[in-house]
């Protein structure tokens, strides 16, 4: 049976319950949730919020100067400034569905520092990841408020309607409907597994760049895939676990296999607050020059970190203590793994796309963080796009037309997957590293091309949508001839003013 609703959002991570949660604030009521997993969300490990009794005199003007300068300088201003100035707000409304986060022993509330930050400002939890926290309290909230949450249910496709988003194709079951809603909100995450090996949950697997542009969508930012500098490479047992960036707020530092602090070169102020892309390219420098750890990285060093501090993490020092290894006693092998996107559809202050009706939160949507982001970021991003995109949907109104019913039109070929898809997501990881170079993307894309332009590859929708984002990211990283924050050229090294401004696709 086909669904239809006011509001169908695509995700049922942060930026999607924020987006319910306010549409139903704001008295708009028949809303329905679908997806097949939380994304990301369970993973948040800290919120950034400038909130009024920050004991650093921080401000919102200072959060966005500091993510204007992490995304090095082209991060689209106008949504930055409205993101930092709404950030009380955004912890008011997860405090009214319930969230709650750490205090210190004086009452005050707990703020870590972060990489990217002037002050801390990061909100946490203690006992568990904070986005663990969220969802247990959010989601059976939302239901009792009458929201619709449709589980094991994948997204597959936007359905449109003269040129206006009419709702979704969804699997059910193993089975294909149709879902029909004038207001459709993308929160289906970023690229995810779409280059393979990632920090990504599995049920992000980065598809939706190419289901959007096939439904008319412009996107902006594709160049900027972010490698999480800090995954751990050894011991095995934690192989693939994020270190909190926090880690270095606390007093964490990086060497090489001669010891060496090897950030304090370049940031002689230490490792606390330095950038994600910083990180990863001084670390490959150290990898270059032969001065890397065993496994292809370099060594985070927490010996000296105070053991109530590490505990203070608990989903990452339980896991260390698990695997065999103290890190009071031995340094952690870390490395660079893909772990966010910050391109997207391009919206504007509403998060509204060009397509009318489909709007864009969370990481489905690009120009927050510009070349790089600051860390926790990701969680500020989706709670307050969510809620933002709410109030954008409440201002516009949604549309009283109810669309027509179509035919399914996605196409399933699971032999062509099987066979094309590990090639499609090989071309693109092969040319999509940390360090990429023009020759290795022109080839890429023209490798692309061949297969699009087949039959066999169209065959499979999912395989046809993956390529497409790959070949949009591909074309994008071609045409910025300059190395900025999380896209590096080999044969354009430096920083090129005539590029400090995004580019659409």
């Amino acid at each position: 049976m086909n669904e239809r609703h006011q509001v169908a959002i695509a995700g049922m991570g942060l930026a999607a319950l924020t987006t319910a949660a306010r549409l139903t604030e704001l008295g708009i009521t028949e809303i329905a949730l679908y997806a097949n997993g939380f994304g990301g969300t369970p993973y948040i490990a800290a919120i950034n919020f400038v909130l009024p009794d920050n004991p650093y005199g921080d401000t919102p003007e200072q959060y966005c100067e500091d993510m204007i300068h992490a995304g090095y300088e082209i991060g689209n201003r106008e949504l930055v400034q409205d993101m930092a100035r709404h950030t009380v707000e955004g912890y008011e409304l997860l405090r009214r569905w319930g969230v709650t986060f750490a205090h210190n022993a004086d009452g005050s509330i707990k703020l870590r520092h972060v990489s990217g930050h002037t002050y801390p400002r990061s909100l946490c939890q203690t006992t568990e990841l904070i986005g663990e926290e969220i969802m247990k309290v959010m989601l059976p909230k939302l239901e009792a408020a009458g929201v619709k949450i449709y589980r094991n249910c994948q997204v597959v496709d936007l359905l449109t309607e003269q040129g206006a988003v009419a709702g979704m194709t969804v699997r059910e079951q193993g089975k294909l409907r149709q879902v029909y809603a004038p207001v459709v909100v993308a929160a289906w995450g970023g690229a995810g597994n779409l280059l393979g090996k990632s920090t990504y949950p599995g049920d992000i697997q980065g598809n939706t760049l190419g289901m959007a542009k096939k439904a008319g969508a412009e996107m902006v930012d594709m160049e900027f895939m972010e490698f999480e500098p800090l995954v751990i490479l050894d011991p095995p047992g934690a192989a693939g676990e994020p270190s909190p960036t926090a880690m270095l707020g606390e007093g964490g530092y990086l060497r090489n296999a001669e010891g060496e602090r090897f950030l304090l070169r370049v940031r002689p102020q230490g490792e606390a607050g330095a950038s994600k892309s910083l990180i990863n390219r001084e670390a490959w420098k150290e990898v270059q020059a032969g001065k890397g750890s065993p496994h292809g990285g370099v060594y985070l060093d927490l010996r000296h970190v105070d053991r109530a501090v590490l505990k203070s993490y608990p989903w990452f020092f339980d896991r260390l203590m698990r695997s065999g290894c103290d890190p009071n006693e031995q340094q952690l092998e870390i490395g660079p793994m893909v772990h966010s996107f910050s391109g997207g559809i391009q919206v504007n202050l509403d998060y509204a796309s060009n397509v009318p009706g489909l709007y864009a939160v969370g990481e489905a949507c690009g120009g927050i963080h510009g070349a790089c982001r600051c860390a926790g970021n990701a969680g500020s991003q989706a709670a307050l796009s969510g809620m933002l995109c709410a109030e954008g949907i409440a201002r516009n109104g949604v549309p009283g037309k109810a669309p027509q019913e179509q035919p399914v039109t996605y196409r399933e070929d699971l032999a062509a997957r099987e066979r094309l898809l590990p090639k499609v997501r090989e071309i693109g990881a092969g040319a999509l590293g940390i360090y990429r170079s023009g020759k290795e993307l022109a080839a890429a894309g023209e490798a692309l091309d061949a297969l699009l332009q087949s039959g066999e590859l169209r065959a499979d929708s999912f395989t046809e949508q993956s390529a497409l984002s790959i070949r949009m990211i591909l074309q994008a990283a071609l045409n910025r001839r300059e190395s900025r924050g999380t896209h590096n050229r080999l044969d354009y090294p430096e920083i090129d003013p005539a590029y400090e401004r995004e580019f659409t696709i």
